[in-house]
């Protein structure tokens, strides 16, 4: 979905209020290198909000900002769930003590695949 860029005054307002994307990944102890990408989106469609859906001022910008970033951080949370999780041959199988993945390959395996 294509967005439009935003107004010179929500471009103002969103710098202005910068500081609560640190302040957000504070908190939440969230490496900032790692999760910027993720709630800054949001942090900026919440300036958008602010700007358009004027009922929002009943609360304070802090907290629409906040709640924002925290539905990027759970989406994302979410989505790195449902990755497939890649393992090394030598990491022992869980439940085995100690067998590796290694161990349960076999010469009559390979030459099944072959």
């Amino acid at each position: 979905m294509k967005q439009e860029p935003l107004t010179p005054e929500e471009q103002a307002f969103a710098v202005q209020h910068h500081h609560l994307v640190l302040e957000y990944l504070r908190i939440r102890q969230l490496p900032v290198d790692d999760w910027y990408d993720v709630v800054i989106f949001r942090y900026l469609r919440s300036v958008r909000r602010w700007h358009t859906e004027l009922e929002l001022h009943y609360y304070s910008f802090k907290t629409i900002a906040f709640k924002a970033m925290q539905s990027a951080v759970g989406g994302e949370y979410a989505k790195r769930s449902r990755r497939i999780q890649a393992v090394s041959l030598e990491d022992p199988i869980p439940g085995t003590d100690g067998m590796t993945y290694g161990d349960t390959i076999t010469y009559e395996n390979i030459r099944r695949m072959l």
